[in-house]
């Protein structure tokens, strides 16, 4: 349990930089940063589908500049790592999955505190730098890795807290739903997607790429009903 706990964990410190502070090489993105999770974990189908949830949700919300923006890319991360444990804690994926999505919502948007705080704290940083009568290279490197080492602290922290907060709180919450109510709690994951597809299909409208939309619908339905057919 620890040692999942502590590899995701740090894992979500990697996001947290590939998220803003460094690379931005697109691993923190949730279609990926929840795949490997799920690969961490030994539940890859899972872990994709939680990115897949999360990509769709978040496509709209770009980390530019100094924009405020939800940190769903945490919070897909943390909601992977609670669905897993949940699921192997109580071995019931469908409830595991529905609390995972609440709880990486609640993060994504909390996450975004951590953002704008980190901004903060890394102007502090570097007034401090420019107050220095003489700056050499090596102070502005230093300083620079120094914000780096914090980002990533601070998202291994908030990951830890926030999957070990929500995977015992779940676990001891699941022995008060009756199993029955599983199969409605699905539903759950049918409303995030719907509204992932609804993200999407707006993008497609706002960026007039809308013939790329209705090119794509058409090739799959000739898919499927080719597929009827034979």
């Amino acid at each position: 349990m620890w040692q999942n706990l502590l590899v995701v964990s740090a894992w979500g410190g990697v996001v947290a930089l590939d998220t803003t502070a460094a690379m931005q090489i697109l691993i923190s993105h949730p279609l990926v940063s929840c795949s490997v999770v799920g690969l961490f974990l030994g539940q890859f189908p899972m872990g994709l589908l939680i990115g897949l949830i999360f990509e769709l949700l978040y496509l709209h919300e770009l980390p530019v500049g100094g924009a405020l923006f939800s940190e769903g890319n945490i919070g897909a991360t943390v909601a992977a790592g609670v669905a897993i444990l949940l699921h192997q804690a109580v071995g019931r994926p469908v409830l595991a999955l529905s609390l995972a999505l609440i709880a990486g919502v609640l993060v994504g948007i909390l996450g975004g505190q951590l953002v704008a705080w980190m901004r903060r704290v890394n102007g502090l940083i570097y007034m401090k730098l420019i107050s220095k009568e003489h700056i050499d290279p090596g102070q502005v490197t230093r300083y620079h890795l120094a914000c780096l080492i914090l980002m990533f602290i601070a998202g291994t922290i908030v990951t830890l807290a926030s999957v070990l907060f929500f995977t015992y709180s779940f676990t001891l919450l699941a022995d008060h739903i009756p199993i029955r109510y599983d199969q409605p709690l699905n539903r759950m994951m049918h409303a995030f997607m719907g509204v992932g597809v609804g993200v999407l299909i707006h993008l497609f409208f706002s960026q007039k790429k809308w013939p790329y939309l209705a090119i794509g619908l058409g090739i799959g339905a000739v898919i499927w009903i080719a597929g009827g057919v034979w």
